[in-house]
């Protein structure tokens, strides 16, 4: 066996370690309660943020806006649910498209930094891999591989 075709072989295991590093991390990222928590805990985090979201008028329960009045802005809010009953949008649609509560999609999602970190280190390792398999070839062959000015 050659050390070109060793190096393409560990080459291909580094790129698929990667690739099944990154299928890790999204399964992981898909849990939204921290593994340091216990039920218990979680529950009171998620009540204390929706009563803090009530409170200061953030989520779905956004308060009046400014110019308008309590009357006119349901008036608003009826007028629009009804269209988006009539032409089949709002909120039947968005259930049928997003299978997670809105509550789990707030905040920063470390997880998808997780995943991103894995495939650049994944791409990095290949392309690493490739440059020394080119500098081995070339090296084996008598050749040098850049040219010296």
């Amino acid at each position: 066996m050659n050390i070109a075709s060793t190096i393409g072989r560990i080459a291909a295991v580094l790129a698929t370690v990667s690739a099944l590093t990154a299928l890790v991390g999204v399964a992981q990222a898909g849990t939204s309660k921290p593994p340091s928590m216990s039920k218990a805990e979680y529950r009171a985090l998620m009540l204390r943020s929706e009563a803090l979201n009530q409170k200061y008028g953030l989520g779905p329960q956004r308060a009046v806006p400014q110019r308008m009045t309590a009357a006119e802005y349901r008036a608003l809010m009826l007028r629009s649910e009804a269209l988006n009953q009539k032409y089949g949008l709002g909120k039947q649609k968005a259930a049928a498209l997003t299978s997670q509560p809105t509550s789990s999609t707030r905040g920063f999602a470390w997880g998808a930094v997780g995943i991103g970190a894995a495939v650049m280190f994944g791409l990095a390792l290949l392309a690493s891999g490739f440059f020394v398999r080119r500098r081995l070839l070339a090296t084996l062959r008598g050749l040098t591989p850049y040219r010296t000015s």
